[in-house]
């Protein structure tokens, strides 16, 4: 079957009116303690670092047998084969695991009714498209923050996701962070008293981008790697190794900055303690940016800063200035939390127990993101970071952007019809143009 054909496929899938909550996966790993009938055939879009941290957290759950691996970057692509391999390899033996397939298109292995679900770890401008075509597939999907390139691809990534009624966990893990976990328990619990400030310390752009662009464009593409494809809906810019890769963050043709790579981490938990995760703000101020104009490779903001509004009455401070992490500060105390931190302004809030049933997330008992996941797949229940509050989320920082891009200072939006308000001058930073032949609806 040619590619055409499986795009063809793929359009007859999402005609149909609904799909099954889970395909059973087939009788694979006998010798494990885990039934077959609970198992989860997984395939992997996207092997890079990200990728394979995710793989390697599949792989350690025994209700998962991982099937197919797809990047179009052969050298991650056979890296991520070997991992599998080498994993179920007694397995494989017995003859009870039947192999790991590798693709160079995602629709292939979405084309296999015997994958359940996906792993998504590709750049940010191939997030919708992924999405779209496995919810039509009728595949459940774990897909890495942050949801979509603009806010109205994370719409069309949360229609499909509804309209095909599977499940859908973004990677934002600290949502299964005992840590951050508890701060939100707390600030929602009212131990802090009333909230009268919530800071966002992001990072800045400047502490992993290169500081300076490799010279040489264009540079000839590397055999292994099929850059027409990995530009996709992006435009057709030339091949520089400075540009590919982990270093596509730095380019609104792909990614957002350091601002969208951690909106689903900080902000989100910020969010999530606020009550505001499933809401979309109503206006972006005292935007602020300074852009490094130093290349024409990077060109998102180097650091920056923002106030989200809701329509609530919260305000969520963000800086790329500010220490790194979650500050709230209540009228009964304050916290701040990070990744293995937590600290309080008093002992007392170190001590308090909070009874289970005011727990939030917590309440289920600690567990990993990826293993919430599979359980939630196996189970059709909500997963802790479902692509509903993603939605929500990721637009504070598509829209602090579009502020930034059309220099200004305050932003309105109006949550209701998803679109900006009063502001022509910034409906080009708003919405990205997919490359033909990829659309939204295709």
């Amino acid at each position: 079957m040619n590619r055409r054909s499986f795009l063809k496929t793929l359009a007859v899938s999402s005609a149909a009116a609904t799909f099954p909550s889970i395909v059973r996966a087939q009788a694979l790993g006998l010798g494990d303690t885990t039934a077959p009938s609970v198992r989860l055939n997984i395939g992997c879009i996207g092997t890079g670092i990200q990728g394979r941290a995710n793989l390697t957290n599949a792989l350690a759950n025994s209700s998962v047998r991982v099937v197919a691996v797809c990047d179009v970057d052969k050298k991650h692509r056979e890296q991520a084969h070997r991992m599998v391999e080498e994993t179920y390899a007694r397995e494989k033996r017995s003859g009870t695991y039947k192999g790991c397939a590798e693709y160079d298109d995602m629709r292939e292995l979405l084309a296999r009714p015997d994958i359940d679900a996906v792993l998504i770890a590709t750049p940010e401008h191939w997030h919708a498209l992924n999405v779209i075509y496995a919810a039509r597939a009728g595949k459940h999907i774990y897909c890495e923050k942050p949801a979509g390139a603009s806010i109205p691809e994370t719409r069309a990534m949360l229609n499909a996701v509804q309209f095909a009624g599977v499940v859908c966990q973004i990677g934002s893990q600290q949502r299964s962070s005992t840590d951050f976990l508890r701060v939100i328990d707390l600030t929602r619990g009212g131990y802090l008293g009333a909230i009268k400030r919530v800071r966002v310390g992001l990072p800045s752009d400047m502490n992993k981008r290169p500081a300076q662009a490799v010279p040489g464009m264009p540079e000839p593409v590397p055999p292994e790697l099929d850059y027409e494809t990995w530009l996709g809906p992006a435009g057709p810019l030339p091949y520089c190794k400075a540009r590919v890769h982990y270093n596509w963050r730095w380019n609104f043709a792909f990614g957002g900055g350091r601002l969208t790579d951690w909106v689903g981490h900080h902000f989100d938990s910020a969010a999530l303690a606020m009550r505001v995760s499933n809401m979309m703000p109503i206006a972006i101020r005292e935007a602020k940016a300074r852009f490094l104009d130093d290349s024409p490779l990077y060109n998102t903001a180097a650091d920056y800063s923002f106030e989200a509004h809701y329509a609530n009455g919260i305000v969520i401070e963000v800086s790329s200035a500010l220490r790194e992490g979650v500050h709230i500060d209540g009228s009964e105390g304050s916290v701040y939390v990070n990744r293995g931190i937590v600290e309080y302004s008093a002992p007392h809030l170190r001590r308090i127990q909070i009874p289970t049933q005011r727990l939030s997330l917590s309440q289920s008992g600690p567990r990993g993101h990826m293993n919430d996941f599979v359980e939630c797949a196996l189970s059709g229940a909500r997963p802790r970071a479902p692509m509903s509050d993603a939605h929500c989320v990721t637009a504070a920082a598509h829209l602090a952007n579009v502020a930034f891009r059309a220099g200004r200072r305050e932003l309105r939006f109006d949550p209701v019809v998803e679109q900006l308000v009063d502001a022509p001058d910034a409906v080009r930073y708003f919405q990205r143009t997919m490359r033909a032949p990829w659309t939204l609806d295709a």
